[in-house]
Order: structure tokens, then sequence, then C-alpha cells
């Protein structure tokens, strides 16, 4: 081979090695690579990988007279599940006791025993003590020391409570008969509950009734004329309570004449002690509150207490009620809870003596979430009624709170009519007008049945009659 041939060989084969060396002819740079991994196809940001032609030269990039851009599969950022929100806390780190002595709690003190508080029940007659526990001691060997000494039987945690566990709203009140006058006839229909007219020609003058809730809202249109008195004991330094529960429990027995939620004893007189205190979301009464809301309860003679909250079991509770039923002949009626039809009746509705309240919608089906047992007494209603709010207005709400008021009216018209009656026959007498539901006699689900209230009242002599209740308009 001649030189020239040589040389023209050998600047052809530098110029095809280079020519392989170019960027251009494999793929992408790796320094330039967000400009290849950027969605620059014209298909409005779409990527085709789903498709399944993400690798192939589209049309458009072969026109240009080169391989398509390689692109890059976009992952979807993972997503973290927020942590699960932790249950409310079931009490607080103290130890509550009634009735210790001064020489049991010099014991404990000289122990290392922290006295937080110490509060006269009058009604009671014993002084309530508070304690922490001395350091490094657990709650419940604390309790249990507490326990061992001769005057600290009832000692036990510093248990919350909750005003029925739940306001559940319903999608609308219950269907009410065409000549309903009021967003409940149907739920008053279902009871046989005595109308205004009934009432003044029947009943006797109704005890005042004692309800043991969070805050009322007084000034709301649907109560504007009921006799409320309230009074709030909740817990020191907590922020006080919404007043949505209570309003709402007072309207089912206070609710004005003529409105939209008409009560079911308008004409009576309530005393409401508020013992709710807000943590946070959390909405609590401590069984410190509820022991002093039931003692002042006592100390003004009240008969009938409602009570449309649910916890734990608490021995110093436990004392104090069965203290009331027993030796005041108190009528308590409590809601059984919320919690599940799995679930047991709560307290302080599973305590022997006091009446346990469940609720029916207006086809006298239990609600599904109404806790169930032996302590359930008598059902009623409580699905899609009619009830105030906070502020103004009214919408349909759900619970065994809200079931709770009927009874607790009904047991006021008995002792109306027979104030001499002990709590247990008052219990008594209700349950034995109670409408039998679900499986034949008393059962774990209605109790005794569904409330009737009918034949509650007998016809009274006109000097006996009550003066019926005023019908006024909102803002009188």
């Amino acid at each position: 081979m001649n030189r020239p041939a040589l040389t023209r060989l050998t600047i052809l084969l530098l110029i095809t090695a280079m020519a392989g060396a170019t960027p251009w002819a494999g793929g992408p740079d790796p320094s330039m690579g967000a400009a290849w991994a950027d969605d620059d196809d014209d298909d409005g940001g779409r990527d085709d990988d789903d498709r399944g032609n993400g690798d192939r030269p589209t049309a458009r990039a072969q026109g240009r007279g080169g391989p398509a851009p390689l692109r890059q599969r976009r992952v979807a950022p993972r997503v973290i599940a927020p942590a699960p929100v932790p249950p409310p806390p079931t009490f607080a780190p103290e130890i509550v006791t009634l009735g210790l002595t001064a020489g049991d709690a010099a014991v404990l003190l000289g122990e290392g025993f922290a006295l937080i508080e110490t509060r006269a029940l009058p009604g009671f007659g014993r002084d309530l003590h508070r304690f922490a526990p001395p350091p490094g001691v657990t709650l419940t060997t604390a309790r249990d020391r507490v326990r061992a000494l001769p005057s600290g039987g009832t000692a036990d945690f510093n248990h919350y409570y909750r005003s029925g566990q739940d306001i559940l709203p319903a999608a609308a009140p219950s269907p009410a008969p065409a000549d309903c006058r009021h967003g409940n006839c149907q739920s008053h229909a279902l009871v046989g509950w005595p109308d205004a007219a009934a009432r003044a020609a029947r009943c006797a003058v109704p005890p005042v009734i004692g309800v043991i809730d969070t805050g009322v809202n007084q000034t709301h249109d649907l109560l504007t004329g009921a006799r409320i008195d309230v009074q709030g004991l909740a817990a020191e330094g907590g922020d006080p309570s919404a007043k949505v529960h209570g309003t709402a429990v007072l309207s089912v027995l206070a609710g004005r004449p003529g409105s939209r939620v008409e009560g079911l004893l308008p004409e009576a007189r309530y005393v409401v002690v508020d013992v709710f205190t807000r943590a946070g979301r959390d909405e609590r009464a401590d069984v410190v509150a509820l022991l002093r809301g039931l003692d002042l309860m006592d100390s003004h003679g009240v008969r009938v207490v409602n009570l449309s909250l649910a916890g734990p079991a608490n021995t110093a509770l436990e004392t104090m009620v069965r203290r009331l039923i027993e030796d005041r002949s108190m009528v308590l009626v409590a809601a059984v809870g919320n919690g599940g039809a799995q679930q047991p009746v709560a307290y302080p509705a599973a305590y022997a003596g006091v009446i346990g309240v469940t609720a029916l919608d207006s086809r006298g089906r239990v609600y599904r979430a109404a806790q169930r047992g032996a302590e359930v007494d008598l059902a009623a209603p409580g699905v899609g009624l009619l009830l105030a709010t906070s502020i103004r207005g009214a919408r349909a709400q759900t619970g065994t709170s809200f079931a709770t008021p009927f009874v607790t009216a009904a047991a006021a018209l008995v002792l109306a009519q027979a104030p001499a009656l002990g709590s247990e026959e008052v219990a008594a007498r209700l349950a034995g007008t109670a409408r039998d539901s679900g499986d034949t006699g008393r059962d774990d689900v209605f109790g005794h049945g569904l409330l009737q209230a009918g034949a509650l009242c007998p016809a009274l002599p006109a000097a006996e009659r009550p003066a019926a209740p005023a019908i006024l308009p909102p803002g009188e």
C-alpha cells in the first residue's frame, strides 16, 4: 500500500473512532441527567409507562432524526400512615379515698405519700382525700397500701368518666305523626308520654330533678322559660366544659313548650351540676368531681338524678352510690354506654340499684353501639332525637345519654305521685309497666323492656293538679 493510501486509511479510522466516542451515539451524558429526566414529550406531563411503551421511540422523536430520549420512571413518594391516636386516659395518677381518719392519713404521710387535697362532703358526712404515691411506687401498689389501712377500704384511682362516651349524629330526626307539633313526637308516643294537658289533669307537681353533666347554655332559645340552676364543680385548673352535651340532655327534659324540641317535663325545676373539664379535645369528669356532685345533690334533697355519663368501676364511687340509694332513697338513672354491643354495661349504670338505660330507635330496635349486660334495666328512645345544640338551633343526635332522661322523667312522675317510695320501689314500678322487647322476659339487651309512662299518673283531684306550663316565645 502506498503512503497516500495509508494516510487516508489512518484518517478514516481516527474519524470513525471519534464518532463512536461522542455522547450522542449511545445515550445521555450523565452530566445532562436533569435535561433527560424531564418529561418534555408534550403529553401534558403524562407518563406512558403504564401503557407498556415507555421505552419505544415516539413518532415525534423519530421525526427529529434521532433516537427517543431515555425516560426515567417516576417513583411516587412513600406515604407514611399517621401514628394512631392513643386512647384517652382512664384515670389521673392519684389515689382517692372517702372517710380516711386523721391517724391513717398521718401514716401515709410518714411513708412518703403526698396529700393533694382534703375536701369535706357535707351530705356524706365524711372527708374526701387525694394522695400522690411516694416516688418510685406504682399507683396500684399505692392504692393497695391505702386499702390495707383500717379506714382506707374505699381507696381507688381518680378515674375519668365521659358524657355517654359519644354523641353520634343521625341523618335526620325520626319521622313524626302528621299531627305532631314538635320534632320528637314519635319518640314521646313510643313510651306513651303524657302531653302537657294530660300531665296538668293527672300528674302531681314533679320533684326537683338533678342532672350531673357538662354545663348548659341557659340562654338557648329552646330552653327559654326553663327553671335551671347550674353549679360548676369541675376540676380546678382545667378548661370549662363546652356546654354541648348538657344542653342536649336538658332539651330532652326541659325543652320549651311549643318549640321544635318540646321537653318531657318543662314545668319541673332542675339542678344541674357541671362536673366536666376539657383537656385538649378530651372532655371528662374525674371521680372527685362526680363524688362532689352527688354529695351536692344529697345536700339539696334531690330525689332523682340523671347521669348521662359512663366510665370504669371505682370503689369510692360505689360506696357513695350505695349510701345514696340505701340511706337516702335517691333514684339514680344512668346511661349504659355507647362502647359497642360486645362491651359490658359501664359505670355507674352497672352498680346495683342504679337504673341502667339503653337506647332504641323509632321502630323499637336497640341502638347498635349500646353496651349490654345483666345491668340493663330499661329501654327508651335515643336514636335520631332532635335536640338543642350548644349555641342555637337543633340537630338530630343519638346515644344512650339521650335515652336516659326519658327514664329520669318517668321516675320523677312516680315520685310526684308517691314521694314516700324508696329507690328500689320506684325502679320496680317502672320495670313493671315496661313493654317487653326482645327475648321474652328480662334480657341483657332491652332489660325489662321499653319504658311505658302512660299509666304512671292516675287522675288527680283538681286541687292537686299542677298549672299547665306556659308556652313562651323565644327571648321571653
